[in-house]
């Protein structure tokens, strides 16, 4: 599931069967998910839906015209799937407010939010290794002075600290450069949690025979490392990579949805969520809220999965 919606980011381009940016008809705004049918003579097929606005309410109604039948073709017209016989636009999953295909944003939604996920951890993930195995290593004052520094920064809460954090962004700055800067954000906040966990470890390995050996012959300590504990944490820091990735897509996601993060016309999870969470959108158009909603759920819940089960393999003791 995890490559999969990878997949779908990498690609989203092809995917994607409209321009994420562009609205083909602002009369459509907010047009729910269509109702795709399917039997072996017809293949796949939808009615499309008629435009209505109550007279009473002003509310725009959408209903299902039965009278037309609209059949999809896949890799049609340029695009992933398309309707030749009908003008209609096929929105799967519906539209925005302004009639922007919601499923071409929730492609291109996906990518910041999972790529500065890998770029985080492909930051913090050495920073952490680095500074727990000097801070294990040197266990005397050096080592309880960069502790005291791990501390000061655990003792902050790391919700208000991203925001404060992304809240310093300038709002001039592109979207692009927002990404990266919230990527710097998350590795600053990611990599303590893990130097102290490695710092812990690395003070049980270095009393082994083994490292003191090393020692006694004048090994140099960055060989020490490299070869003798380092590997010893290799299973370990595995199972904290699928553990810890969620929380680096959630800190992506969670400076979008407050307006810190990706702006709008670009998509992320964040701003497509934000959307989602108006009352409006709540109880009219669930559909906003919830189709994001779930694949973080799906992504988080899959992240967890996989790291109960390596743990399982590298610490099969731990189960009993």
């Amino acid at each position: 599931m995890i490559l999969f919606l990878y997949f779908c980011a990498i690609f989203a381009d092809i995917l994607a069967p409209y321009n994420p940016n562009e609205s083909s008809d602002q009369r459509q705004s907010y047009s729910p998910p269509i109702n795709i049918k399917f039997n072996f003579k017809e293949g796949l097929y939808f009615h499309p839906y008629d435009l209505q606005t109550d007279s009473e309410t002003f509310q725009r109604i959408f209903t299902e015209d039965l009278s037309k039948q609209c059949h999809i073709n896949l890799f049609s017209n340029n695009h992933l799937f398309a309707s030749t016989d009908c003008p209609d636009i096929v929105n799967v999953w519906g539209t925005d407010k302004l009639g922007r295909d919601y499923l071409s944003r929730l492609f291109h939604g996906m990518r910041p939010s999972l790529f500065s996920a890998v770029l985080a951890i492909m930051i913090s993930f050495p920073i952490g290794i680095f500074y727990g195995c000097l801070a294990g290593y040197y266990k005397d004052t050096i080592g309880e002075l960069m502790m005291r520094f791990i501390e000061v920064i655990l003792s902050l809460p790391t919700l208000y600290l991203l925001v404060v954090l992304g809240g310093l962004l300038p709002a001039e700055i592109s979207n692009i450069h927002k990404l990266f800067l919230i990527t710097a954000i998350l590795s600053f906040i990611g990599w303590v949690g893990l130097a102290r966990v490695v710092r812990g470890q690395v003070l049980s390995i270095c009393e082994r025979e083994y490292i003191k050996v090393a020692q006694m012959f004048g090994t140099p300590t960055w060989k020490i490392m490299l070869r003798e504990i380092v590997p010893q944490l290799s299973s370990y820091l595995i199972v904290s990579l699928t553990i810890s990735f969620p929380f680096y897509v959630l800190g992506e996601t969670t400076l979008s949805f407050l307006g810190m993060g990706i702006s709008p016309p670009d998509a992320s999870l964040g701003n497509l969520l934000s959307e989602g969470r108006e009352l409006n959108n709540l109880y009219l158009r669930p559909w906003l809220g919830i189709i994001p909603g779930g694949l973080l759920v799906l992504l988080a819940w899959n992240c967890n999965s996989m790291g109960d089960h390596l743990r399982n393999i590298f610490d099969p003791k731990g189960q009993r």
